[in-house]
């Protein structure tokens, strides 16, 4: 009888450590940010020749490149990070293409009179303005 009292207590014990543990993970863990922010979402270009056939593409699912020639490359959001940087912001996309994954960086530069402006954050020379249409 003593033994099954052991256990009983073992269970118990057992039992609230399981239920601490799983309260912590409910109360810390946050899903990843896939919020696409409105000023991003459309269709972005740029005058620089070097990429006059090349566009990006992000709506509030995926991104999308097209790399000249037709060639598009589509990727789905997995998280998105924002950092503040002076007037402009950095965003950071996660994605994910056909199981790869993928990162993306660039600047966001607030309203320009002609609007907002994005500029990779490996190619800041290179300025891409979103499509009035798009």
């Amino acid at each position: 009888m003593g033994e099954q009292i052991k256990k009983s207590k073992r269970g118990k014990v057992t039992g609230a450590i399981v239920a601490v543990i799983v309260l912590v993970v409910l109360f810390t863990w946050k899903p990843p940010n896939r919020d696409v922010p409105d000023a991003l979402i459309g269709e972005w270009r740029t005058t620089d020749a070097m990429y006059a056939d090349r566009t990006l593409e992000i709506n509030p699912v995926s991104i999308s490149f097209t790399t000249g020639e037709g060639t598009v490359s589509t990727g789905t959001i997995e998280k998105i990070q924002k950092v503040q940087d002076g007037a402009r912001t950095l965003y950071t996309f996660e994605y994910n293409v056909d199981g790869t994954r993928n990162v993306v960086s660039f600047y966001l530069e607030p309203g320009k009179p002609k609007g907002s402006v994005i500029r990779f954050k490996n190619q800041q020379k290179t300025v891409w303005t979103k499509d009035e249409n798009s």
